[in-house]
């Protein structure tokens, strides 16, 4: 939680406009994650994993995409400040697209592994990212053309790839956001069919038996 909390600040330092960050789907998930992990250490516990697994995908996604789509596969070496004047924003980058979402996956596989989200959970965990696409077209639609991040992904930019170019990418996407929901859940049920190491039970001594 403090990795994504840090991410959070320094994007937030980095941003031009203080209003830009809450756009993208990146700083939504990972202050899902956030609001989230702060839920369970208060001491609430959700039972069926359902809402944990969704975070988890978002995270997971918001990490394939910016490594593979937006950055094209570059290393995320590039994102370690070097002093110069996006260092604030290059570190909110690396924080939020590769370590929250690679300690939250870590976290999905090693606990609470008697939590079992239904198989039909991932379907559900698509609602999030279609409201967002209904949040950014409608966003979009309130504000001039040419207004600087009108659109913030260039997935989504209806004026450069027009609204059918749009469905393409959203069953494209959406069929590959089930697939990955469907890969994460298989993954931990599979890894919770391997038993937990029981603790020891305390030995009696001659002493303690009345």
């Amino acid at each position: 939680m403090a990795t994504a909390i840090a991410g959070l600040v320094f994007t937030w330092l980095g941003a031009v406009h203080p209003l830009d960050p809450p756009i993208y789907f990146t700083v939504q998930s990972n202050i899902a994650f956030t609001a989230h992990y702060a839920w369970r250490l208060s001491g609430h516990r959700d039972d069926g994993g359902t809402l944990r697994g969704a975070i988890v995908l978002y995270l997971v996604i918001t990490a394939l995409v910016a490594h593979f789509i937006l950055g094209n596969g570059a290393s995320p070496l590039r994102l370690i400040p070097d002093g110069d004047a996006g260092d604030m924003r290059d570190l909110g980058n690396l924080l939020l697209h590769y370590a929250t979402p690679a300690m939250a996956l870590a976290d999905w596989v090693t606990t609470d592994r008697d939590q079992r989200p239904r198989w039909s959970a991932p379907l559900l965990w698509l609602a999030y990212p279609a409201l967002y696409v209904i949040f950014v077209l409608i966003r979009g639609a309130l504000l001039a053309p040419g207004t600087p991040k009108r659109y913030p992904y260039p997935f989504v930019n209806v004026d450069v790839i027009g609204y059918d170019g749009l469905a393409v990418q959203v069953v494209f996407f959406g069929f590959g956001f089930a697939a990955l929901g469907y890969a994460l859940l298989g993954l931990h049920r599979l890894i919770s069919l391997r038993p937990v190491a029981a603790e020891p039970s305390p030995q009696v001594t001659s002493s303690q038996v009345p």
